[in-house]
């Protein structure tokens, strides 16, 4: 009897779903368009966990809207928001919507995306340096999560794009209702003064742990069964 009360126990835990690693939400920006300067839409996304996180708006320090490059054909494949961001204390920002899609739990763990040193609407041809801060706010608007990677460097226009991976120092579940918030925050912030450099990124992509949530029903009926199943070996 006791195995059949720890195998209706067991089972529910395997039918509440086991989370394993996995892509949320990632773009490569592929054939986005621009409906207004500063907003990158049509991002293509690919989700799991998620809803579409929709489009991403650039805004400059004082939180005005920032134009994003689209000059030509390797910056309309990427998010470059138009600013100079080697003056010193210079940067831009832009946020997304994170949904947790119907019937999934998700935590959140880390984002990672290439960082692309512009200028000219062309890969620099100078090392050049930029800061990256990634902040989630839960739907009340209160931070549940950030990091900083600071001084990444970009090669000196030869290829080799660098990778930055920006991971939370504990994964955040996002189990409050309704929408949070993800924010990017680029550019240089540390006093390096990289003049000329205007911040890109690609191949964004938002990383975490997705489990199914089974149909409350389903739950209800399968402990139901083993329990009384239980009950009549007990007899």
């Amino acid at each position: 009897m006791k195995s059949l009360k720890n195998l209706a126990i067991s089972s529910l835990v395997v039918l509440c779903g086991s989370a394993s690693a996995a892509v949320l939400a990632s773009t490569n920006f592929d054939g986005r368009t621009l409906p207004s300067a500063n907003v990158a839409s049509s991002l293509n996304w690919t989700t799991n966990g998620l809803d579409d996180p929709g489009d991403m708006a650039a805004f400059n320090a004082a939180a005005s809207s920032q134009a994003i490059f689209n000059g030509n054909a390797l910056v309309q494949d990427m998010f470059v928001p138009g600013i100079n961001t080697g003056n010193g204390n210079t940067f831009w920002t832009t946020s997304l919507n994170l949904t947790v899609a119907s019937g999934s739990t998700v935590s959140l763990t880390d984002v990672t995306f290439d960082y692309w040193s512009i200028n000219g609407g062309q890969n620099q041809n100078v090392v050049r340096g930029s800061d990256f801060t990634l902040t989630l706010k839960d739907p009340s608007d209160a931070v549940v999560g950030s990091v900083e990677v600071l001084d990444t460097l970009s090669p000196n226009g030869t290829g080799g794009i660098p990778v930055v991976t920006m991971t939370f120092p504990t994964p955040v579940d996002l189990i409050a209702l309704g929408t949070y918030t993800l924010e990017i925050k680029g550019g240089d912030y540390s006093g390096d003064d990289e003049t000329g450099n205007h911040t890109g990124i690609d191949n964004l992509s938002i990383n975490g742990t997705v489990a199914a949530v089974p149909e409350p029903t389903a739950v209800i009926l399968s402990a139901l069964g083993l329990l009384s199943l239980a009950a009549r070996r007990r007899r």
